[in-house]
């Protein structure tokens, strides 16, 4: 079966990432996956290369243009269906395919992120959405999100959680938990990742005998937060406890080398980042926001904290830190039998096979 992934870019993000995984996952179902982008990011160009993925990337002159490229693709490809992932991704789609009425293409239009503005532009999105088949969310927050601003919209929407290649982040060396802890965090280095404020907390930790040293690794387009972050590095006497590193492909040698991950973030879809860290056995603490209470049980696989309190951020890490080996091993396995059951390869192609063949 020939199947269309489309989304904007190849860069760096989780909806990239996810995406180029359903595209080796399908492959290795046998089926013919085509993976279409017009931005030319390739942060994931090497692996559609290594898992002999066929990538194409439009070079379109104007809006306008993408569509109707994307739209004589269609008509030249003829795919049995098309899975878009991102808004601008998801229009385009939408739309080449009002320019195919004859072709019988099924669509997947999928929302990666919460969304909290339902603004004009966002309405006008969600009646292009009637024209899909599907709208697939990556959250059972965002998907009721959608249902609840968009009734018209809630007999085909569903949510698919986001799927971890598990193998890649299961790690044979037993955990250490010594001090000084390696404590970790992913993800772009943006103002909703509220790293600011973690970088405070855990200079309350530090103040109180904790002894750490934080990474944190993710793409730093936005240069002017990348140095405000460093200003209250600086401003805290954290230079030699918290450091900002690039974005890295083989992420899971990040994970293997931790001993826990912390996750601040004000706003989030479904993070590839925190299952993945859960899926390599590590003990979590993350803000209580979206869907992050329900991956993570307060005490039972991780501690939540609220985002905005440095108080609350700054008690969860010192619970973390407070762990014995014994019980961060406890937390650790727990963490990976969730991810395994609920997050693996299989369960997520199946779902979307289910869509494509219903």
């Amino acid at each position: 079966m020939k199947l269309f992934l489309v989304t904007e870019n190849l860069g760096s993000g989780g909806a990239e990432r996810q995406l180029t995984l359903l595209a080796k996952a399908l492959r290795e179902a046998g089926h013919q996956p085509i993976v279409i982008t017009w931005i030319d990011r390739n942060f994931y160009g090497d692996f559609l290369k290594d898992n002999k993925i066929r990538h194409i990337l439009l070079h379109p002159v104007s809006k306008q243009d993408r569509v109707r490229k994307l739209a004589s693709l269609m008509r030249e490809e003829r795919p049995s269906a098309i899975i878009s992932y991102l808004p601008m991704a998801n229009e385009t789609t939408v739309l080449a395919r009002l320019l195919c009425p004859g072709l019988r293409t099924k669509l997947i239009v999928s929302e990666r992120s919460f969304t909290v503005n339902w603004n004009i532009r966002r309405r006008v999105t969600d009646m292009l959405y009637h024209v899909a088949d599907y709208v697939v969310a990556n959250s059972n927050n965002e998907a009721e999100n959608i249902r609840r601003h968009c009734p018209s919209l809630a007999k085909k929407t569903l949510a698919i959680p986001n799927m971890v290649d598990i193998d890649n982040y299961c790690h044979a060396a037993p955990r250490t938990f010594n001090k000084p802890l390696r404590l970790v965090g992913v993800g772009r280095v943006i103002p909703s990742k509220n790293i600011e404020n973690l970088v405070r907390a855990l200079a309350r930790v530090k103040q109180q005998g904790h002894d750490f040293i934080f990474r944190w690794y993710g793409a730093q387009d936005d240069e002017q937060y990348v140095r405000s972050i460093q200003r209250v590095i600086n401003e805290y006497g954290m230079s030699q406890t918290f450091s900002l590193h690039v974005a890295i492909s083989e992420i899971s040698t990040v994970y293997a080398e931790a001993d826990a991950f912390i996750f601040p973030s004000f706003l989030e879809g479904y993070p590839n980042v925190l299952v993945e860290a859960m899926a390599s056995g590590l003990p979590v603490a993350v803000s209580d926001v979206c869907e992050h209470p329900h991956i993570v049980t307060e005490g039972v696989n991780g501690f939540l904290f609220d985002p905005s309190s440095l108080d609350s951020m700054a008690d969860a890490i010192i619970r973390l830190c407070n762990l014995s080996y014994d019980e961060a091993l406890i937390i650790g396995n727990s963490n990976k039998i969730k991810v395994r059951t609920n997050n693996s390869t299989e369960a997520f192609l199946n779902q979307y096979m289910a869509l494509i063949e219903r």
